[in-house]
């Protein structure tokens, strides 16, 4: 057996934006194992792209027997060869564990003797934005409860209060490293009178002791997301925030996110399953972990306007998982 890849482009219903930069449309590489299906979806900033993620993957043409499969060990070749491409073995990891799944018959949650994660809730992001371009995009948010704004803007105060305004939702909010820690007392205060249920990756210095600092006067937790990629990443936060968001495409697949989980949860930190920009083949693997986190943000399959497959969907925010084994994501016919 081995693996093909293929390039896919998808476009976004709107235009997504953050305080590292926007995105109308985001190439992915799609990965194929026999019937199973995985996903490489690099950031911009991870210094390599879906491309060579492909050229990659053609290049070493990896293949194993069928008859002596042997999933760790298969994992552990693909990570010496991937190196530091964390998407590219992300993408191999998450096709593996569907083949696994579906050659159990079971889906990916029960392979990975996970707990259940059906019906469990998902924010949806709200970019980077002036106001009124916000209250258009909360239209397309009117079946979440959960909202998480992407701060780093000019209207950050503003669209803050415009969220903190509305009824019944829960607000988190996500910097992605915007802010130098002596800039941030005024969501130091909107965490207190919103009543935020967490701050995402808030500054770009994130040292240990400035991130100690911080957390020491927010009630809420700080969430680590692009400054945590390993086990080690993880450790050297260790008493310092509230948790970390764990991504399949930053961290190198279900295998290391399983790992990482572990530590963190030994560590009393919370864990946030989050996403890139990926179709439903990255998100249903993702959503399999549900089940064992504190927070999701799984939202991308609804920004996405032309996504290739189906896979789980979001009803009313909440997870619903397709009956069919693997983490559930098929093209689409």
């Amino acid at each position: 057996m081995h693996f093909e890849s293929q390039l896919i482009q998808v476009h976004l219903r709107e235009t997504f934006r953050t305080s590292k930069g926007e995105a109308d449309k985001k190439t992915v590489c799609v990965v194929t194992l026999v019937d199973a299906l995985g996903e490489c979806c690099p950031s911009i900033h991870y210094g390599y792209s879906a491309e060579d993620c492909r050229d990659s993957i053609d290049e070493q043409s990896f293949s194993f027997d069928e008859e002596s499969f042997d999933l760790s060990q298969v994992h552990g070749d693909l990570g010496r060869a991937c190196g530091d491409r964390l998407s590219m073995l992300a993408g191999l990891d998450i096709a593996l564990y569907d083949y696994a799944s579906r050659r159990g018959d079971l889906p990916l949650w029960k392979l990975l003797k996970l707990p259940d994660p059906s019906e469990r809730e998902s924010s949806y992001t709200i970019s980077v934005d002036k106001p009124s371009g916000v209250e258009i995009r909360l239209k397309s948010a009117e079946d979440f409860r959960i909202l998480k704004l992407k701060l780093g803007g000019e209207y950050d105060q503003d669209n803050l209060e415009l969220l903190g305004r509305l009824p019944g939702r829960t607000i988190r909010v996500d910097a992605n490293g915007a802010f130098d820690l002596n800039d941030i007392e005024w969501l130091i205060k909107a965490a207190y009178d919103l009543n935020l249920e967490l701050i995402e990756e808030p500054l770009s210095d994130p040292s240990p002791s400035n991130l100690r600092d911080l957390q020491k006067e927010l009630k809420c937790p700080i969430i680590m997301d692009e400054s945590v990629k390993s086990i080690d990443d993880l450790r050297k936060f260790e008493g310092c925030i509230g948790g970390v968001n764990i991504k399949l495409q930053k961290v190198g697949g279900i295998s290391n996110a399983l790992k990482i989980i572990d530590v963190a949860k030994r560590t009393d930190m919370k864990i946030m399953i989050g996403c890139m920009l990926e179709t439903s083949i990255g998100i249903s693997a993702a959503a399999h972990f549900a089940g064992i986190a504190d927070y999701l943000d799984l939202d991308s399959i609804t920004l996405i306007a032309d996504d290739p497959f189906n896979g789980i969907t979001l009803e009313d925010g909440r997870l619903c998982f397709p009956d069919r084994p693997g983490h559930g994501a098929v093209r689409r016919n």
